[in-house]
């Protein structure tokens, strides 16, 4: 039997700014689905974690970090943001930080009416943490502790670019033009299988959009100011990690935990050491709401 559910959240499409713009409905237009993967708590719950992923993949990566939590005793949510996994929407776009707001709010709304006295905690990985470092600014009385892992404090991207030569003459870099992350499964984890299984995940495209792009570089600001909203605040970083060096997290907040890794460290030798300092901090936090 799968220790797993799935849940479609309904959501609003956005207009330019993130904001939503047409109302729900059951036809395609006006409507996106988005994946949610879900993890009962092993008895009574103590709390609910979300997981945010990182550019070019998908919530269904965490899914291990996902059971180590779910056996402690929480409620786990693993959803795909929009363009990612098996949520809909462009690959790798978003149309704004306000629309990345308005599904992780969804996906707590969704939480909050499953388990409403339970504790929110919120974890996210690489652009995933910066998305929940925004979430973070403007919901921090819903949240009882915030996990960033390996921010990206610097994001840096393959951009689309405008081709050369005629070809240039006709075609136009938009919001929706497609650039990559740039990564290679090297620089992401330092073990030989995670490396293999990466290569080989058919979810894992590596697609960012030009507008992503700009919405990565605008999300830094939040990031910076992450310790100012009060929310008990966790940040880890990879030694090896050369996307999100250890250096540059160090202003994120008064203690920085390293542990052994690159960038996806969920995915690396560090996982376990990974998996107690997030146990240790939700045991700390989960109980103050």
């Amino acid at each position: 039997m799968s220790d797993t559910t799935v849940t479609y959240l309904e959501l609003r499409e956005s207009d330019a700014t993130g904001a939503a713009a047409a109302g729900l409905s059951h036809t395609s237009k006006g409507l996106f689905l988005l994946h949610v993967l879900e993890l009962a708590a092993a008895g009574e719950p103590k709390g609910t974690v979300t997981i945010v992923h990182d550019a070019g993949e998908h919530g269904g990566r965490y899914l291990e970090l996902a059971r180590s939590l779910a056996a402690a005793g929480y409620a786990v949510a693993l959803p795909d943001l929009r363009g990612h996994g098996k949520s809909e929407g462009p690959r790798g776009h978003t149309n704004g930080l306000r629309e990345v707001l308005r599904d992780l709010t969804d996906v707590q709304d969704h939480l909050a009416y499953r388990l409403p006295e339970a504790p929110k905690l919120l974890v996210g990985f690489g652009l995933g943490a910066n998305w929940c470092a925004a979430y973070a600014g403007e919901k921090h009385g819903d949240l009882a502790g915030l996990v960033l892992v390996a921010p990206l404090v610097e994001p840096r991207f393959e951009e689309p670019k405008k081709p050369g030569g005629l070809g240039g003459l006709f075609k136009k870099v938009g919001p929706t033009s497609e650039g990559r992350t740039g990564w290679t499964a090297q620089q992401l984890t330092t073990d030989a299988q995670q490396q293999a299984a990466l290569r080989n995940d058919p979810a894992c495209h590596g697609l960012v959009t030009l507008r992503l792009c700009e919405e990565a570089r605008a999300s830094v600001a939040g990031l910076r100011q992450v310790n100012l909203t009060g929310v008990p605040l966790l940040v880890v970083g990879g030694e090896q990690d050369t996307l999100a060096p250890l250096a540059s997290l160090q202003a994120l907040a008064p203690q920085v935990e390293s542990v052994p890794g690159a960038h996806a460290l969920a995915h690396d030798r560090g996982a376990q050491q990974l998996v107690q300092l997030l146990l240790a901090f939700a045991q700390r936090h989960a109980h103050t709401l």
